[in-house]
């Protein structure tokens, strides 16, 4: 079984792209060998102009770095990173079927993991791969740096997007093959499923936000269009009276504002907005980030995550990282959006 027997490639290439822009790091689709299946999208030319020519072991990019990091995460597949002699990262994404089948592997990177190195350090890694540090420094200085919570976060993301996505095409290929379903029914089959991947994409944003920084409570809210409300879809915890019953029009509360104006907003000791600060209700939150969802431009709701601890842990870095991850979710939530009809998620 291979991978693009399951998923269109054209549709794959297409999030592949938008989670490389999302990212701002190049991303490639590779085999079980590490032979690419794709091409690498918002690929930095540092890995070909200089990586695969230099190589210390006279390797490719493809027959050296990508075939051992394949290698790590088949033995283990927490092992899901290589440090290349550069000192940039590579992340592998194991794309399955089910719990044991693997069709392919996502790479993500070349990345900068924390802060720049030192020149002496800089000086010391060109001359053991036999190039000049000017040229070094300058290819470095294309790369997007990350923090290693942002990488994490982002790697167990798409892991679990891409996971969902190939599962569902594959379901849905194969109950149209059991059942020969007339093309006729093409729309309401994908329209089912699509409301179960919307469903689980929200989920694994939430948890993975929660999880990446270590917020407490939080929840997902839906927007009603013709109410002009949000409601509670998905939470965590909260008491399920308050969850069921939480209804906010839009410019009204925290979370109507942030869907009132398209932004972000991160809560902490410091909020000086008086508009925010009289919206302050529960005391027993230290810091909050709340986001608007938006697909297409167009809004569809509002994620708030919370940490109820004695000092705020979230901050501008939490914020970063929910950025992220908000917007891969929308590249995903993208592969089975209708152009013609943006208010599918609002009314499911």
């Amino acid at each position: 079984m291979k991978l693009f027997d399951i998923i269109d490639k054209q549709r794959w290439l297409k999030m592949q792209d938008g989670f490389s822009k999302a990212l701002g790091v190049c991303i490639c689709t590779v085999d079980l060998q590490g032979k690419p299946l794709s091409g690498a999208d918002n690929a930095d030319a540092f890995c070909l102009d200089i990586f695969d020519k230099v190589h210390k072991n006279g390797k490719s990019l493809y027959e050296g770095c990508i075939p051992e990091l394949i290698n790590r995460i088949k033995k283990d597949k927490t092992d899901n990173y290589y440090l290349c002699p550069f000192g940039l990262y590579l992340y592998g994404i194991p794309i399955e079927i089910g719990q044991k089948t693997t069709l392919a592997y996502v790479i993500l990177g070349p990345a900068l993991l924390g802060k720049q190195k030192k020149l002496s350090e800089l000086k010391k890694i060109a001359k053991e791969n036999s190039i000049l540090v000017d040229d070094l420094i300058y290819k470095l200085a294309g790369l997007k740096s990350f923090t290693f919570n942002g990488i994490e976060s982002a790697v167990e993301l798409l892991h679990e997007v891409a996971h969902h996505l190939v599962q569902l095409s594959h379901d849905i290929k194969n109950l149209k093959k059991k059942f020969n379903v007339p093309g006729t029914l093409d729309d309401l089959i994908k329209g089912l499923y699509s409301s179960v991947y919307f469903d689980e994409l929200l989920n694994v944003l939430l948890d993975t936000s929660l999880h990446t920084t270590k917020g407490n409570t939080g929840s997902i809210m839906l927007l009603d269009v013709d109410k002009d409300e949000l409601s509670v879809r998905f939470s965590r915890g909260l008491k399920d009276d308050i969850a069921k019953e939480a209804r906010v029009k839009i410019g009204e509360g925290i979370s109507g504002v942030v869907a009132r104006n398209r932004k972000p907003l991160l809560i902490d000791g410091d909020m000086g907005d008086p508009e925010i600060k009289n919206q302050l209700k529960r005391p027993s939150i230290k810091s909050s980030i709340v986001y608007p969802l938006k697909i297409r431009n167009r809004l569809f709701g509002v994620m708030n995550i919370n940490d109820t601890e004695s000092s705020p842990r979230l901050n501008s870095e939490s914020l970063n990282i929910i950025g992220s991850l908000t917007n891969l979710t929308e590249v995903a939530l993208s592969m089975f959006a209708k152009p013609a009809t943006p208010d599918f998620y609002n009314n499911i």
